[in-house]
């Protein structure tokens, strides 16, 4: 028998998601948004203690691991994770455009993520 349940992430409301096949749905899905988070900015630092946390053992995760969904999931919760810190980016690049550090690469994608053309040798020999 297969089991189906749909989890409404309250944090990512755009995003619904049906995860079948799976008997602790919402400790799947916490564990996708944990694998899908960067090692250095997640809260439990290890599987084993992620496993502890959500009250299952490391073997559980290592199943969920194969899940035909998990991947797909991970892929769709890193590129959240990607847009929530699109404005942090722009600021490290806008400080690092402002200061002696900046290089030509870095002051030409400043100006182009503002929709300005770059002028180059060629067009100014037009």
């Amino acid at each position: 028998m297969t089991q189906k349940q749909t989890i409404v992430n309250p944090i990512h409301s755009d995003l619904s998601l049906v995860v079948t096949d799976v008997k602790r749905v919402p400790e799947f899905i916490k564990f996708v948004m944990w694998s899908a988070t960067p090692s250095q900015f997640r809260e439990t630092e290890t599987q084993k203690d992620f496993a502890q946390s959500v009250g299952v053992c490391e073997d559980t995760l290592t199943d969920w691991k194969k899940h035909p969904q998990f991947g797909v999931l991970i892929f769709q919760f890193m590129k959240e994770w990607i847009k929530d810190r699109i404005p942090d980016a722009i600021g490290g690049l806008y400080m690092k455009v402002s200061s002696e550090k900046a290089t030509g690469k870095d002051v030409e994608m400043f100006i182009r993520m503002a929709g300005e053309k770059i002028i180059s040798k060629e067009d100014n020999k037009k």
